[in-house]
């Protein structure tokens, strides 16, 4: 016997739907430009998939949201892209930039599939978590043969499982620092690639941006970034370990603005509000001082950076509200006459 219990969406999955909407919306003017820019055949293939997912998440998500009577949100559109805009970005950097968005997406799907409770919900959710992968695995592997995938380096096995014999473990402060984990590589250089990602669509965002405020904004950011970026490069090169290399020369010199200046906004705050995200992530699971401390100041950083951001994007109304929960009080102090 089939259940006829069709529950209304959770304020989970809503927040969900929602977030996506505005990162698909967004992701489609983007891809849609650098797409028609792309010169190598296999990149060009990547977007070409990237755009048929994103237009047909954003489709699903229309009919999530119409279904129970929720506004479909206005997010992003023709209005905030201009195709008819000099290239920006190289075929490499185009490739690095869809590489990490599908990172995120791997992350993000993930994340809303735990939330949701509604099993259509969580099914489309997974399916967009299992196409994320795909993009991921499938820009990794173009990145990998055109040699520009920079890999972790390998480390040499220990003859027997070892355990931690002292509070040295986690100093890093004064004298002698053990060398980083395995563990603590891999989270320095994640952040590293997405802090190398986001200062040059900084570097490239600052050069069409049509607002002076907008503009200073995105010249404050790159400093923030470059700051983070040799933080991160530093505890790797005390270790003499290697780093990513920066992705800056990847963009040419147009000045003529593809994207609105709302949409810059957008991404830049997306990419760094996950940065505090994977910031965090890295300090929980690093033991050493020195390195909670870097962690630390990024984000504290990355606040002031955000702070900022929420500023200008409500005073140019650029900010979309997601829905609210009833406000108790208003309703019961309304008006009733």
């Amino acid at each position: 016997m089939h259940s006829t219990h069709h529950p209304k969406l959770t304020s989970a999955e809503i927040a969900g739907l929602w977030s996506q909407y505005m990162n698909e919306t967004a992701g489609l003017c983007i891809n849609r430009f650098l797409h028609q820019h792309v010169e190598d055949a296999n990149i060009r293939a990547l977007y070409d998939y990237a755009l048929r997912l994103g237009e047909k998440h954003v489709d699903r998500i229309r009919s999530f949201l119409k279904t129970d009577g929720f506004p479909i949100p206005v997010g992003f559109s023709e209005q905030d892209v201009n195709l008819a805009a000099p290239r920006l970005f190289s075929d490499a950097l185009s490739l690095h930039y869809l590489n990490i968005m599908s990172i995120h997406g791997c992350h993000g799907y993930s994340g809303a599939v735990t939330t949701s409770s509604r099993k259509d919900v969580r099914e489309y959710f997974t399916e967009c978590g299992v196409s994320s992968m795909q993009l991921c695995n499938r820009t990794k592997d173009v990145l990998l043969s055109k040699g520009l995938y920079f890999r972790p380096p390998s480390i040499s096995a220990p003859d027997t499982p070892e355990f931690v014999r002292s509070q040295s473990f986690v100093s890093g402060w004064f004298g002698d620092k053990r060398p980083l984990s395995c563990v603590e590589i891999t989270d320095i250089l994640f952040n590293l690639k997405k802090s190398i990602l986001a200062k040059a669509a900084l570097v490239a965002f600052s050069q069409v941006a049509q607002a002076k405020q907008v503009t200073d904004f995105f010249m404050e950011a790159i400093q923030i970034k470059e700051k983070h970026i040799d933080m991160l490069n530093k505890a790797l090169d005390d270790d003499h370990l290697p780093a990513p290399p920066s992705l800056d020369a990847e963009i040419s010199d147009s000045t003529t603005p593809p994207f609105s200046d709302k949409l810059m906004m957008f991404l830049v705050g997306f990419l760094f509000s996950t940065a505090m995200v994977y910031y965090g992530s890295g300090m929980a699971s690093s033991p050493r001082k020195d390195l909670i401390s870097k962690y630390t100041v990024a984000i504290a950083d990355d606040m002031k950076v955000g702070s900022d951001w929420i500023r200008i994007m409500t005073d140019n109304r650029w900010l979309e509200q997601p829905p609210l929960a009833e406000n108790r009080k208003a309703l019961a102090t309304a008006d009733r006459t």
